[in-house]
């Protein structure tokens, strides 16, 4: 029966997939998924789907709520204000003005803000909630459409910066490096040889979406709300990076000094300050930006924990367990296997970071024992995890194109070239490299 659990899995995420290709609702489709797991594999469903406290469906759906939904909230309404007071505006003008009005350096300039925030340590979904208002106008202003957004997104967002730039303070990576006993600048050439991949051929993938969308007549067509009240009245953009720049550095300072909760701490002095510094733009406005950021903020919380709930079911099915022992004992040297592992899990329970939790805790040391490296194969494992953790099943995928005002059929498909296909490419070469010593 143990076969079946396992072929139930694969139908399950095969269902998912498709039905999120297809634009279906994920508060639909996950609880199916779920259904679909613990019926081929056995489980109780009472129990694994609803009443269970740490394994079940609504558990996991919950558990994500509870520790995430304040982040996307304050995130939501940081980006509100950038966007409705006009910062936002006048940041992407002046970028503009440096940029000009070349589409491929829009690109360019976005991935770079994003790889810049979430190398300074900001939340992923911070980053993308502010930089969805600064790269609009841009967007806007070049005539792109918008779908190409996701592009520099996941370069810089939940690309390089994930696993492959040494120092990297990501949660996945941190992971990582702890459960191998190394440092996160651990294996310096892999991660920069990683890094400088996936540029490159972004950088390409950037010129090829560019003319595509021109060769097929595509126009800007963002369907997010245009919330910007007064455009002739726009914040300085000295005054307009205050909050973003305060926010940066309140989470590097507090990380440094091992602040807890700094992140919200971080958020909300932002926020303060955006009253304050906005207050000419947004005068008899302030409690609506509040109210639609905090209605802007529940479908990402909601879909993205939709998603994570399927990996909470995966995590404690008899087919898991088979595919888990099976890739374990899989021929290749430790590299491969350890690579192959952490990528099957981290598509498996949708999350990169949980599957580094699962390996390292339980699967590293036989490998550490056959004679690898442990930085080397901590840099491999980061990237195969977090390469796994953004195929189309993962709950943050939906609710990061909920945001954007998009989903899996417009834009998944830039997801999928840069951090499935371009980072696979990466990680063999890390994995070459890593085999003959370097690090």
């Amino acid at each position: 029966m143990e076969v079946l659990g396992v072929i139930g899995i694969i139908v399950a995420l095969a269902f998912f997939i498709i039905a999120a290709m297809r634009g279906w609702s994920v508060m639909i489709t996950a609880p199916i998924t779920a259904l679909i797991i613990l019926v081929t594999n056995q489980l109780d469903i009472t129990q694994y789907f609803i009443s269970d406290p740490k394994s079940s469906y609504l558990a996991g759906l919950g558990g994500f709520i509870t520790k995430n939904m304040l982040i996307f909230l304050l995130s939501a309404i940081l980006g509100k204000f950038l966007d409705t007071s006009g910062a936002a505006r006048a940041i992407a003008q002046a970028l503009m003005s440096k940029l000009g009005d070349s589409p491929f350096w829009v690109l360019v300039g976005t991935a770079a803000v994003g790889a810049l925030l979430t190398y300074g340590g900001v939340s992923l979904f911070v980053v993308m909630f502010a930089l969805i208002p600064l790269a609009r106008p841009l967007f806007k202003e070049c005539d792109l459409p918008w779908h190409l957004f996701v592009a520099p997104f996941a370069l810089g967002a939940t690309g390089i910066t994930m696993a492959m730039v040494p120092g990297t303070p990501a949660a996945a990576n941190v992971v990582a490096a702890n459960g191998l006993g190394v440092t996160v600048t651990s294996a310096p050439i892999l991660g920069i040889t990683a890094t400088v991949i996936m540029v490159v051929l972004s950088l390409f993938y950037f010129k090829w979406i560019i003319k595509r969308a021109k060769d097929k007549g595509e126009h800007y067509d963002c369907a997010l709300e245009e919330t910007v009240l007064q455009t002739d009245n726009l914040p300085k953009v000295s005054v307009s990076l205050i909050p973003l720049i305060v926010l940066i550095v309140i989470i590097i300072g507090g990380s440094a000094m091992k602040v807890a909760n700094i992140v919200y701490i971080a958020m909300v002095i932002a926020i303060i300050l955006s009253c304050i510094l906005f207050y000419p733009q947004l005068k008899g406005h302030i409690k609506d930006v509040f109210a639609n950021g905090a209605k802007d903020s529940f479908g990402p919380t909601l879909f993205t924990a939709a998603g994570v709930g399927i990996g909470s079911v995966i995590a404690v099915s008899s087919g898991f367990s088979v595919i888990q022992t099976a890739i374990a004992a899989m021929p290749g040297g430790p590299y491969v296997a350890g690579a192959t592992l952490s990528f099957v899990l981290g598509g498996c329970i949708g999350s990169g970071t949980g599957a580094l939790g699962i390996v390292t805790a339980n699967f590293i040391q036989p490998y550490l024992a056959s004679g690898a490296s442990a930085a080397v194969m901590y840099k491999v494992i980061a990237i195969a995890a977090t390469t796994g953790g953004a195929l189309p099943n993962a709950g943050s995928m939906f609710g990061m194109l909920d945001a954007m005002g998009l989903n899996h059929k417009q834009a998944y498909k830039h997801f999928w070239w840069i951090d499935i296909v371009f980072s696979l490419i990466a990680l063999v070469v890390v994995i070459l490299l890593g085999s003959l010593g370097v690090a």
